[in-house]
């Protein structure tokens, strides 16, 4: 995500901070549906969709389905990439080496039923 902000800062026509808010708010309404975006391949046992954010924007994850009443699902942020790029997906993989940003979907869950 850091990349991508740098390079967008480049842009005379961007705003970077406006554009990382824009794919940070689209990505935690993830939070709310996770599997509405298209699968866009797999790689060992994983399922990696796609969303895309104001048709410039790529963010590869994987969502992980609850395992009992208890416990909420969650979402792996494994990349964000211009659409712009060749091939976006070729720089997506698991990577144990490197952190993934990680929510779950129970923290919605409760938040709702307070509300």
């Amino acid at each position: 995500m850091n990349a991508l902000t740098d390079f967008l800062a480049v842009n005379v026509f961007g705003d970077p901070e406006a554009r990382r808010k824009r794919i940070e708010d689209a990505v935690e309404s993830l939070r709310y549906s996770p599997l509405r975006c298209t699968v866009a391949g797999m790689r060992d046992g994983l399922t990696f969709r796609r969303l895309t954010v104001d048709s410039r924007f790529y963010v590869y994850y994987v969502y992980t389905p609850p395992r009992g009443m208890t416990s909420g699902g969650t979402l792996s942020i494994r990349a964000v990439k211009h659409a712009a790029s060749e091939n976006p997906f070729l720089g997506v993989r698991e990577a144990t080496d490197q952190a993934h940003a990680m929510l779950s979907t129970r923290d919605t869950v409760e938040c709702a039923a307070i509300a």
